[in-house]
């Protein structure tokens, strides 16, 4: 029998004052680490899923120990942010040019995870690993356009947890001073990158306050509560869990633009993460989609409609 959808009505949501801090960076000791703890408790606790999402643990884990190997980066540069502040313009773009410690990033993975990755991946990594510097850029770029149909979906999740490494380390270089909240608030000040998903935090000084959690660098920005992150209005916003699951995690769906994102409720579950529990939450994403919405943007580690 299908899972039935319990329409949340918003004011069970809403609620909080106050402003919060516009912006928060991770913390680069426990970020990733933090993340596979997740993973590994989702896998233990007897999710349908379990094989896979024991296998991100073990990219999570990577991803900490490749984090702490990636060289130096340069920190910000004074004009360039004066310039971008001035644009409202990210400082860390993820179209802007890169250096090569991404791919390095991508080495260390795959050496973290090759023991324990299924055979059928076995073919895929060893293709990353001989794959020339160029390549592996082309391949960075369609992933960071979103250019799913030119990626082999099993290359995926290990392009997209390198690419966070290095994000991750740019963004801390630079520090939280350097960015700014932008005009349009549904992209990462940091990097522009859209969210990954939502999360209500309890560590702010308005516990309950909402961040959107950007796909890539790590960053996460504020975002008045009940404010669609696509189209920006703020009435037209429902909230859908699946009956029986985990009331922590939701769909957060806006009837103007049919657009959703998942928001996960760290004051019913501290734990919850916004790229390991959205990739424990796949039948939401399905239940949403056959309810006629549309998925607002991507997780890094995974291919839309495919697992």
């Amino acid at each position: 029998m299908k899972p039935a959808i319990r329409i949340v009505p918003q004011g069970e949501i809403l609620g909080g004052a106050g402003e919060p801090p516009a912006l928060h960076l991770p913390d680069p000791g426990s970020f990733f680490s933090d993340r596979a703890a997740r993973f590994g408790a989702l896998a233990a606790a007897g999710h349908a899923d379990a094989p896979f999402l024991a296998l991100m643990e073990r990219l999570a884990r990577a991803q900490q120990q490749a984090l702490a190997a990636h060289p130096p980066v340069a920190g910000s540069d004074p004009a360039r942010l004066e310039l971008c502040h001035r644009h409202g313009l990210p400082p860390l773009a993820k179209d802007a040019a890169r250096d090569g410690a991404w791919r390095a990033a991508l080495t260390g993975i795959i050496h973290g995870v090759s023991d324990a990755a299924p055979p059928s991946a076995q073919p895929v990594l060893r293709e990353l690993t001989a794959a020339s510097a160029q390549r592996l850029d082309a391949m960075a770029d369609r992933l960071l356009a979103f250019n799913y149909p030119e990626l082999n979906p099993v290359a995926v999740p290990f392009l997209g947890a390198a690419l966070q490494v290095h994000w991750f380390k740019r963004a801390a270089a630079y520090g939280i001073s350097s960015f700014k909240k932008l005009d349009i608030p549904g992209i990462c000040p940091v990097c522009g990158s859209p969210p990954v998903a939502s999360v209500l935090r309890i560590d702010v000084p308005v516990p309950g306050s909402r961040y959107l959690a950007c796909t890539l660098c790590g960053t996460d920005w504020h975002l008045a509560r009940g404010q669609c992150s696509q189209c920006d209005v703020r009435d037209k916003v429902a909230y859908f869990h699946i009956e029986g699951g985990n009331e922590a995690i939701k769909a957060e769906a806006c009837e103007n633009c049919r657009g959703y994102l998942k928001i996960m409720n760290r004051e019913q579950d501290p734990l919850a993460d916004p790229v390991a529990d959205d990739l424990a939450t796949l039948a939401l994403d399905i239940l949403m989609d056959e309810s006629g919405y549309e998925r607002a943007s991507p997780n890094l580690l995974f291919v839309p409609g495919r697992n």
